[in-house]
């Protein structure tokens, strides 16, 4: 069988034998190709849009890498912002405080001039009947703008009673009176002070004598003064 026969020469049989041999060959590589073709299909790439990517996997990190990746799998939680804040931006400085000197204690008033001082004399009241102890008071005020000191010691407040015309010294509140330590007071604008006194009804002189009479029912003029101020003269009336 190996031998061909027939009328044709040999050469033209093993010719055959040898193109039939390579097409069956062929034949197996060909269908080879497109079993395998079939069977391997979609499975090395992804179908797009049918899912998502396949992630690469990762590489091998390396030692350096390996030593500075930390330990544990949950990445570290951002640090706040009031501490990037604190270490990344200018440095604050404190507020600067200025120091003042404390006011000191205010300055002690100063005497008061005779131009802002006001005096008055005035009766408790206008009548009075004789042989009564009238109440006589002397008002001292200070008509200036600021507070100012004074001494209105007993010796310098005066109370006078003049007759009518004003010609005859009839009493005077220092005729009878040692002279006094001195009086200093803070005199507050427009805030008088006030003194007053009860008058015996009669007359006196400097010195005090003892001889001394009842004034007489009329009508008096009540003046102020002290020291060299004096007010003007109020009515002062006595009655039966």
């Amino acid at each position: 069988m190996i031998e061909p026969n027939g009328p044709l020469p040999p050469g033209v049989y093993w010719r055959r034998r040898a193109v039939a041999v390579v097409c069956s060959v062929l034949a197996v590589v060909v269908l080879a190709w497109v079993v395998g073709g079939l069977v391997g299909s979609g499975d090395d790439q992804p179908v797009r849009g049918a899912g998502p990517d396949r992630v690469a996997a990762p590489s091998s990190p390396s030692p350096a890498s390996r030593s500075r990746a930390p330990s544990s799998t949950t990445s570290p939680l951002p640090a706040p912002t009031t501490a990037r804040a604190s270490v990344t931006g200018p440095p604050t400085r404190p507020p600067t405080t200025s120091r003042t000197t404390p006011p000191g204690p205010p300055a002690p008033p100063k005497a008061c001039p005779d131009a802002v001082v006001r005096v008055t004399a005035r009766p408790a009241a206008r009548s009075n009947p004789v042989g009564s102890r009238p109440v006589l008071r002397l008002y001292v005020t200070n008509a200036g703008p600021v507070p100012c000191v004074r001494d209105v010691n007993r010796k310098l407040r005066e109370l006078l009673i003049f007759s009518a015309d004003g010609r005859t010294r009839l009493w005077s509140s220092n005729d009878c009176y040692q002279p006094p330590e001195p009086d200093q007071r803070v005199l507050v604008p427009a805030r008088p002070l006030v003194f007053e006194l009860r008058w015996a009804g009669r007359t006196s002189a400097p010195g005090c004598p003892r001889e001394r009479r009842q004034v007489p029912p009329g009508t008096y003029r009540l003046i102020g003064k002290l020291g060299r101020l004096a007010g003007g003269p109020v009515p002062l009336v006595l009655t039966p």
